[in-house]
């Protein structure tokens, strides 16, 4: 299988850290993951066809590598809260409960020609939508990969709020993989911003929370190769001998850190467990940053009108409130971990560059414990 070379890690780490840990191999020098890579990165959006009336159409958005000298005149990708909801709900959301999330990343902007890149899908969590990692993804995005984030509506935030909601591992992986196709046919099409970007022979899977069994499961299929899940629950089935790996928060009230210890025993390996310490469930996500901000966001909307069950409300907020730390201040772990566990299981680099305890003085105010086993 062809590897794709990206350009070398050479960022200093300039965060001060707490950490403890083991590890069975100590890095040379820190690698630079934790930070904005050096890509461009540009976003896409396209459609994956109708998942019925209740459901609507289901759409998959993409950060992909961009051309740096071609990015005037592409805007900024941004995104309401309310987004993922139809236009009647919308209309009664109180703009206190709504924000406009924009990332650094630009809409339709040429794909870089420096590719192909791999390609990773993501699964998000029951309750969320494909837009609310879209901060994260454009960080692993600017690695160089192409981030495929799709709709999985059956878990979604509108099937929450409809009372249409359901567990379908089996359609969940139709979802991902036709997220897949899509973007494959889009990188074989010369008008697309996509044209060339995207690499068919290297594929990765990351979920968070319910779309970490996604992940998990895709490693069943010969196409992919690595998957990393945030807070994620197991495989719907036996664990795969692929390389893997789990990240979980101390404060988590639903993946605690047991309950994810003993996933991570179960999967037979290579796998990585990372473990960080002030943070909880929904951290990962930007929707994160408007519970903590006031009023809740969107799920205090939710809350107040009965949209979503008082146990999926708890775990929304958890991680989110003012007692927490930032969101922010974490997800550059969340995304050092995750890159480095891509490039190494991709065959990006050959040896495993970053995946070990950090470095002294590297992520301040975190624990993070880091443990594998093969």
């Amino acid at each position: 299988m062809r590897r794709t070379s990206l350009w070398p890690a050479t960022v200093a780490v300039a965060f001060a850290v707490l950490v403890t840990g083991c590890s069975t191999s100590t890095p040379v020098a820190t690698p630079g993951f934790a930070h904005v890579g050096p890509y461009a990165v540009g976003a896409a959006t396209f459609d994956l066809g109708s998942a019925g009336p209740a459901l609507g159409e289901q759409l998959a958005t993409v950060f992909y590598p961009a051309d740096a000298s071609k990015l005037a005149g592409h805007p900024l990708f941004s995104y309401d809260l309310e987004a993922p909801l139809p236009a009647a709900l919308q209309a009664i959301v109180p703009s206190k409960y709504n924000a406009v999330i924009t990332v650094d990343a630009h809409v339709d902007a040429p794909g870089s020609p420096h590719g192909p890149f791999p390609i990773v899908l993501f699964s998000h969590g029951f309750g969320a939508s494909r837009l609310y990692y879209s901060h994260l993804l454009t960080g692993i995005a600017s690695w160089g990969f192409v981030v495929v984030s799709a709709d999985y509506l059956e878990r979604g935030l509108l099937a929450e709020a409809t009372g249409h909601a359901s567990d379908t591992p089996a359609k969940d992986l139709q979802t991902m993989f036709a997220s897949l196709t899509a973007t494959e046919l889009a990188s074989t099409s010369p008008s697309s911003p996509l044209h060339g970007v995207a690499d068919p022979h290297e594929v990765a899977a990351v979920g968070h929370s319910a779309g970490g069994e996604t992940a998990f499961d895709a490693l069943k299929d010969p196409r992919v190769d690595v998957a990393v899940g945030w807070e994620p629950v197991g495989p719907s089935g036996p664990p795969s001998h692929k390389p893997a790996m789990i990240i979980g928060d101390e404060g988590d009230i639903a993946l605690t850190p047991a309950a994810l210890t003993g996933e991570f025993k179960k999967f037979p390996g290579p796998t990585n467990f990372v473990e960080i310490s002030g943070e909880g469930h929904d951290t990962y996500t930007d929707i994160c940053t408007s519970i903590r901000d006031g009023g809740g966001g969107l799920v205090g909307f939710a809350e107040s009108v009965h949209l979503v069950s008082p146990d999926l409300a708890k775990l929304a907020n958890n991680g989110c409130t003012i007692k927490d730390l930032p969101p922010e201040r974490s997800w550059p772990i969340a995304q050092y971990y995750t890159v480095a566990e891509l490039r190494h299981g991709l065959g990006i680099d050959r040896n495993p560059i970053g995946l070990s305890a950090p470095a002294a003085r590297q992520f301040p105010g975190f624990t993070v414990t880091y443990r594998q086993h093969s």
